[in-house]
C-alpha cells in the first residue's frame, strides 16, 4: 500500500489552518515513523499555530475522533494520514 508523505500531509493540514484563519507560514510539523513488521507508519505532527483549540477540533471533526486538550503534539495512524492527505477544502 502507498502511504502519503510527510510533504502530503503537511500541505492537507495547512488547508485545516487557513479554513480556520491561521496563516501561520508553516503550521505543522509531519514526521513519518517507520515500523517493524511490515506495520503501517504513524505520523507525529507537530502544532506549530499559535491558536491550537480550534484546528485540533477541525481535525477531531474529520477524523472522528478526540484529541487532548492543550497538546502541541499528535500520532496519526496511516489510514488518519490517508484521510488527512485526501481532503479537500469545502467550498464557501
Amino acid at each position: 500500500m502507498q502511504y502519503p508523505t510527510p510533504s502530503e500531509v503537511e500541505r492537507s493540514l495547512k488547508l485545516f489552518a487557513e479554513e480556520v484563519g491561521d496563516m501561520t507560514e508553516a503550521p505543522f510539523r509531519v514526521d513519518m515513523v517507520e515500523r517493524n513488521g511490515g506495520q503501517p507508519p504513524v505520523y507525529s505532527v507537530m502544532i506549530r499555530c499559535a491558536e491550537k483549540g480550534p484546528i485540533r477540533k477541525k481535525l477531531a471533526d474529520v477524523l472522528n475522533r478526540k484529541f487532548s486538550l492543550g497538546g502541541t503534539s499528535l500520532a496519526l495512524d496511516a489510514r488518519e494520514a490517508q484521510v488527512i492527505s485526501q481532503y479537500q477544502r469545502k467550498p464557501a
